[in-house]
């Protein structure tokens, strides 16, 4: 049935420029909305790969739209940011330094197995500055090594799969979208948000003002869910006394840490610095990539070859270079000003508390991601009508925007699709559907009201609102 996706997404553009231009927006930028609107349609409904459904888009979208602008996104600092950070958790993986924090780990907080898990969330909290694709941090670097601790203890999915396994499984999730939000690069949708921020609602957030605005809520979210999955959906094998001799084993088979372990170490610390004083010593958290990147590149610890088969890499790179260019230009063309005066027209908050607004609009966010199958899809396309709708009520912008990055993962708990890590783990069977999305809502409601409260509060007290 891909043929009828690939009509879904050629109509709706096609629609789209045949009707009359609205009152206060130019001809040229309802073309660009028009070919905007075909981007997310194909985000949404994926008749092929993202990145190839984007260079279609970009492909006809010439038609209509001057091809300079089209391509302006692969210009933003922001896209080669994501691109490079994808490649720096590249040469953990090269490396084996993932794996190695992973069993120091088990060592350390693998006594019980409430201590593994959170082991397991400080192992996913460690590496997330520097691996903007939380599928492949959580996914493809923690939770395999976790997994086999349930395997090596006899969990296996089926029925000895509530021995720990799906404690192990249903946790891993939640933390990997509870660690998205701690860091600006702990996941790439975060980044187009915070631009989504930047030409919506005019707030600019740094990498160090982000992770100075999210670390007590975030930090807490992160704290706190391993400890209630333990209670509400409690893993059958409690204590793991041999949780030594599996560290030793794993790490006995690795070997003693290598020089480029160790220079990977060195690199990860430094960016980690840079990232958070970059407003005062100006180098960019984009420059700061790419010289991460670069030196890692010189001392082999990632190999070109294993750049080239890094597909989610460059998958991300052309469709997040697209639609930020598209979101960029409409930006320009001052489309979301139309789109605030448009709702400004047709519904009325006159007289609305700030938080109440702000409240509906977070559970707004959470409510619409049963029908979004990608973070990526729900940020592109309806975030910045959020960002409007924020704007118009004259909601407080920048908890606006904070409340809006941490939901754009936290969301996707409620379902097994809603981001890309979750078919990774779902896939497993450990967890059956029905309990996965009912602990994913109850955790929803437990990050909605964190937020509310925690966050808010400590936001005003930074005198941010």
């Amino acid at each position: 049935m891909a043929w009828l996706r690939w009509l879904v997404l050629f109509l709706v553009p096609i629609g789209i420029l045949m009707t009359s231009v609205p009152v206060g927006l130019t001809p040229a930028a309802w073309k660009i909305f028009a070919v905007y609107c075909a981007a997310i349609v194909g985000l949404i409904v994926q008749p092929a790969s993202v990145s190839v459904t984007m260079l279609v888009v970009i492909a006809f979208g010439t038609f209509v739209v001057p091809i300079g602008q089209l391509l302006s996104g692969f210009s933003n600092g922001t896209v080669w940011l994501v691109f490079s950070a994808f490649l720096i958790t590249q040469a953990f993986v090269d490396t084996g330094l993932g794996k190695r924090i992973a069993y120091w780990m088990i060592g350390l907080f693998g006594k019980s197995t409430l201590g593994l898990v959170y082991g397991q969330m400080i192992t996913d909290l460690v590496l997330s500055p520097a691996t903007p694709s939380n599928t492949a941090r959580s996914g493809g670097i923690v939770y395999p090594i976790f997994r086999n601790v349930a395997i090596t203890l006899g969990s296996e999915p089926g029925e000895t799969a509530r021995k720990i396994g799906s404690y192990i499984t249903i946790a891993g999730y939640t933390i990997s979208l509870s660690t998205s939000a701690v860091f600006l690069t702990a996941c790439a949708p975060n980044i187009m948000t915070a631009g989504f921020a930047k030409d919506i609602l005019k707030v600019d957030i740094s990498w160090a003002q982000w992770f100075m605005y999210m670390s007590v809520p975030a930090l807490f979210v992160c704290l706190a869910a391993p400890f209630i999955l333990y209670k509400i959906y409690p893993p059958e094998i409690k204590d793991i006394p041999n949780h030594k001799e599996l560290s030793q084993e794993g790490l006995r088979e690795m070997g003693p840490m290598s020089g480029k372990e160790k220079i990977l170490l060195i690199l990860f610390v430094l960016a980690v610095i840079g990232w958070a004083t970059s407003s005062i010593t100006k180098i960019g958290a984009t420059a700061i990539a790419l010289l991460f990147f670069a030196i890692a590149s010189i001392f082999k610890l990632i190999e070109w070859k294993n750049v080239l088969n890094n597909n989610a890499a460059w998958n991300t790179l052309i469709w997040y270079g697209a639609i930020m260019g598209l979101s960029g230009i409409l930006a320009k063309a001052k489309f979301f000003t139309w789109l605030a005066k448009v709702f400004g027209e047709t519904f009325s908050f006159t007289g609305l508390n700030p938080i109440i607004v702000l409240g509906s609009i977070l559970v707004v966010s959470v409510l619409v991601r049963y029908v979004f199958a990608s973070m990526g899809a729900y940020v592109a396309a309806f975030v910045p009508v959020l960002f409007t709708v924020g704007l118009l009520a004259k909601a407080p912008a920048m908890p606006l925007a904070l409340l809006i990055a941490a939901s754009s993962a936290f969301g996707c708990l409620l379902t097994h699709y809603g981001g890309a890590v979750g078919p990774v783990m779902f896939g497993t069977g450990y967890v059956p559907q029905k309990t996965w999305w009912t602990l994913g809502a109850i955790m929803n409601v437990f990050n909605v009201v964190v937020y509310m409260t925690l966050g808010l509060a400590f936001w005003k007290m930074l005198g941010l609102w």
